[in-house]
């Protein structure tokens, strides 16, 4: 998937980006709450700067890894799209240097898509629980004469800390989609020439 195919994939991005309620929460956080305090941080940081950011995103970059960063666990997203045999077989040094590559390119399109649609509205259906996991689905609005349609997280308590593994929109799952484009590409090239490909958009 040259350049992750990021575009693509604004479908899993959007309802991240403009959860626009505000909810405060103390040590016992729920996943619901963590989405929408990152989600409400940057929406409104936006309705502030839209005008600078539309000019210049790049601004925007640095901020959207500090709020986004902490609450995605990049581990797990890299050991799904590889597969658990590859992933054994890359060296803590390949797997630091392919989690900051990703983390990049995505960060970046998350940047692009929140200045997009600020002005999304998304409702939350219901929250639950499921193998250890927690599951909250929601209902998104993006406007411009556009149907709505859902998204679910999937949620893993990791370190104490809640952060997203997977993101389903209408039934198209992020990490799916990602390790059905990066796969074959590991799997001819080898990880190394994916992730220098990587590196060197980003």
């Amino acid at each position: 998937m040259k350049k992750l195919k990021l575009y693509s994939l604004a479908i899993f991005i959007i309802p991240l980006m403009i959860l626009g309620n505000t909810l405060s929460y103390a040590n016992n956080e729920t996943p619901a709450n963590v989405i929408l305090t990152a989600a409400n941080s940057l929406f409104s940081d936006v309705k502030a700067n839209k005008t600078l950011y539309e000019d210049d995103i790049t601004s925007f970059y640095k901020r959207v890894d500090a709020v986004l960063g902490p609450i995605i666990d990049f581990d797990i997203l890299i050991k799904s799209i590889v597969g658990e045999k590859n992933y054994k077989q890359i060296s803590d040094t390949q797997k630091d240097r392919f989690k900051l590559a990703l983390k990049k390119q995505l960060i970046r399109i998350y940047a692009k898509t929140i200045v997009e649609y600020s002005s999304s509205k998304i409702t939350i259906i219901s929250t639950s629980e499921s193998k250890g996991f927690y599951i909250v689905k929601t209902e998104l609005s993006i406007g411009q004469g556009k149907p709505a349609f859902q998204v679910i997280y999937v949620m893993k308590n990791s370190s104490d800390k809640w952060k997203i593994v997977e993101v389903v929109a209408n039934g198209l799952r992020l990490v799916k989609s990602l390790r059905k484009s990066l796969l074959p590409e590991i799997k001819e090239k080898g990880i190394e020439s994916v992730i220098r490909r990587l590196e060197s958009e980003s």
